[in-house]
């Protein structure tokens, strides 16, 4: 993709999460990204063809993160936790450095794809898949309860990352923690993935033990 393609495809990202699909023009998109006004056509083929591009083109970022992270099994738990690890910061940088793309994707689920064909957003379902196989493989070496139900599993992990970008505002407001800081990034993935792969509750000790 050339720059101009680039600076279209950045500016398009913004300007639909601010203003919607039907309140973005293709004028104001080449006017802001400082390119001619057919050049929307020419790299992309129009309007509803660059909004779909860029929801797949910030899902295709997603999905080769969570390949390149989990892409093969682990080996052992602390393989488990630290690669799950990774996968949750990385993806909440990958998310923060592009929330306009991910409020396009919540405001489609809700407008059931008006906008858009659903498969626009494949990229996304794939990088859940990715998960899911890598949550599998972990099950079948006996890393994992064999009851867990690993969609639920993901799924959870999945919302609360994207929720924290969606609503980081709101958080930071209320809490006066903000998912932005580092420091504290680090230690919200940490607490997060520790409490999904092992709660919160304190492992109920053997009365053996306890009269030993």
């Amino acid at each position: 993709m050339n720059k101009a393609a680039q600076r279209i495809l950045a500016v398009a990202t913004r300007l639909f999460a601010e203003r919607g699909f039907e309140g973005t023009s293709v004028r104001a998109i080449c006017t802001e990204a400082e390119v001619n006004l057919n050049a929307v056509s020419y790299h992309f083929g129009g309007k509803r063809a660059l909004y779909q591009a860029v929801i797949n083109d910030w899902g295709e970022d997603r999905l080769a993160g969570a390949q390149r992270v989990l892409g093969t099994p682990p080996q052992d738990a602390p393989a488990l936790q630290t690669r799950l690890l990774i996968f949750a910061e990385e993806t909440l940088v990958t998310l923060l450095a592009r929330p306009e793309a991910l409020i396009l994707l919540f405001r489609e689920f809700q407008q059931g794809f008006r906008n858009c064909d659903p498969g626009a957003v494949q990229s996304l379902a794939s990088q859940q898949l990715v998960l899911m196989r890598f949550l599998e493989e972990a099950q079948e070496q006996g890393l994992l309860r064999e009851d867990l139900d690993l969609d639920i599993v993901a799924g959870t992990l999945l919302e609360r990352l994207n929720h924290q970008v969606l609503y980081a505002d709101n958080i930071a407001a209320l809490s006066g923690k903000s998912i932005r800081d580092a420091a504290y990034r680090q230690r919200w993935c940490e607490q997060n993935i520790s409490l999904l792969l092992h709660g919160a509750a304190v492992p109920a000790q053997n009365p053996a033990q306890d009269s030993a």
